[in-house]
């Protein structure tokens, strides 16, 4: 009995003991818990250790850090849980690179981020694009049809697992239930990028969460949704369609040998302290504002608004999108207005619309201030008809990002870009979703869609940081 207790201890407080012990460190990290410096003082670094006696090893847990890994499984109701100190990015890697054999296939949403299509060029894989639905009202990318994933496996039988968003970075949650089933009737596991929806299930406050939903494989920042500090997440292994060893394994390659017990502790005290009582004030200081949001006129939220401009997807309601569609602004001039008059900083700004993220560390009072700084401006803008909203199109695949980012490249100015194939990633971040992948080619329909984003102020991003004047383009031999 007194092993098991000793096993339960909690990180953190294991980590203030050792602080207090004062025992003189002759190891890693360099600072040696001195704090004489001021900055190491106010980064806490009286707690950050290494791997020492008593403290366990994230890559082979078998004390404390199991036993907070096996607590974090319960919670969520997995078969395991790992601990992640390099984002969700280093659980989407392993992950892929544990399911999908050297050359495979993967059938995956095309508005996946960035980490997911690195991890499709390191497995050398193939992939196959799942478009989400489009609304042309509010411009934003739906929910994937469970139907589209089901039509696109009977095309594409040899395709070895299924990756999907949801939420999206605009809080667009997909049917995972429905989509689960679609693949596991052809024995193919669901990798779900969960990265911001950690909060999800963990309360009937938010619901719509892959690891409930039946997903195979599911990553989630907790600092995007939680109280958890910056860079830590958590994956969820729950089927053994995803071998857990072959899953370890990776992990060994693509997280860090010396992950920060500042970075652990903060995982395990955050699920720790997320009870119904957190989730219930959570909602209330979204729902207290409710009416607020609903009054807004020529600025549209989201879901708080009339029949007339409807969604018909599921959302997370912790995310408040504000449409400028409907109104004489931009998305970066109402989110110039919201910084430099009222202090207020947004999540993002796309072309026609801004996104807010509320969270555990809001209150009634804090989510009310934006509020009142919407309604002050919707009181000054100018109402106006949008026209239909377009997607981004969709270019031609030449070749795949392996042959592609290995391809002899040059630079040229977007003017001599056109049919050229791209040599790069160009994208907007945040939410760093590719607009083009390396591979593809650089029409005139996507040259003039990159041109108009960044008119309005949405600033592009490719490897090289020449976008949106110059590209990268793959020359012939």
């Amino acid at each position: 009995m007194r092993n098991h207790k000793k096993e339960e201890k909690r990180l953190f407080g294991l980590l203030e003991q050792n602080r207090d012990a004062g025992a003189l460190p002759m190891h890693m990290p360099g600072h040696k818990r001195n704090c004489r410096a001021q900055y190491l003082k106010n980064l806490g670094a009286a707690w950050d250790i290494t791997e020492i006696h008593g403290f366990d090893s994230l890559h082979g847990a078998n004390g404390i850090l199991q036993a907070a890994m096996h607590r974090a499984a319960q919670r969520w109701g997995s078969l395991q849980s790992y601990f992640l100190v390099g984002g969700s990015t280093c659980g989407i890697l392993a992950g892929i690179y544990a399911a999908v054999e050297k050359g495979g296939r993967i059938l995956m949403s095309r508005n996946c981020h960035r980490s997911v299509y690195n991890a499709v060029e390191l497995a050398g894989a193939s992939p196959v694009y799942l478009t989400p639905a489009w609304d042309p009202i509010w411009g934003i990318e739906g929910a994937v049809s469970p139907e589209c994933v089901k039509k696109a496996i009977a095309e594409n039988p040899d395709v070895s697992l299924v990756v999907i968003t949801s939420p999206t970075y605009d809080g667009v949650i997909s049917d995972i239930a429905e989509i689960a089933d679609a693949a596991h009737a052809s024995d193919i596991p669901l990798l779900v990028d969960e990265a911001h929806g950690a909060h999800l299930d963990l309360s009937l406050c938010f619901t719509g969460g892959a690891v409930k939903g039946g997903a195979d494989l599911v990553v989630q920042s907790l600092h995007k949704t939680m109280p958890s500090l910056t860079q830590t997440a958590i994956a969820h292994l729950c089927s053994e369609r995803i071998d857990a060893c072959r899953f370890a394994d990776a992990l060994a390659i693509f997280e860090t040998s010396s992950p920060s017990y500042l970075l652990m502790a903060s995982i395990d005290e955050c699920i720790n302290c997320m009870d119904e009582k957190a989730f219930d004030a959570w909602y209330a200081a979204i729902e207290e504002n409710k009416a607020s949001f609903s009054s807004l006129v020529k600025l549209r939220a989201l879901g708080y608004c009339n029949s007339a401009v409807p969604f018909s997807g599921k959302r997370d309601l912790s995310k408040i999108l504000v449409s400028t569609r409907f109104c004489d602004l931009t998305g970066p001039c109402l989110e110039k207005i919201l910084r430099e008059q009222y202090h207020i900083e947004v999540e993002m700004a796309a072309a026609q619309y801004i996104l807010a993220m509320t969270g555990p560390g809001d209150t009634a009072d804090t989510v009310g201030a934006f509020a009142a700084a919407l309604r002050e401006i919707d009181r000054m803008c100018t109402s106006c008809t949008p026209e239909p909203c377009r997607p981004a199109p969709l270019p031609e695949r030449i070749c795949g990002v392996y042959a592609a980012k290995r391809g002899r490249r040059t630079v040229v100015h977007r003017r001599q870009a056109a049919g050229k194939i791209s040599g790069e990633y160009i994208y907007a971040y945040p939410p760093a979703i590719p607009l083009v992948v390396p591979g593809e080619r650089l029409n005139r329909e996507i040259l003039e869609y990159m041109e108009n984003q960044a008119d309005q102020g949405i600033f592009l991003q490719s490897d090289t940081g020449h976008a949106p004047e110059r590209f990268s383009i793959l020359t012939p031999i």
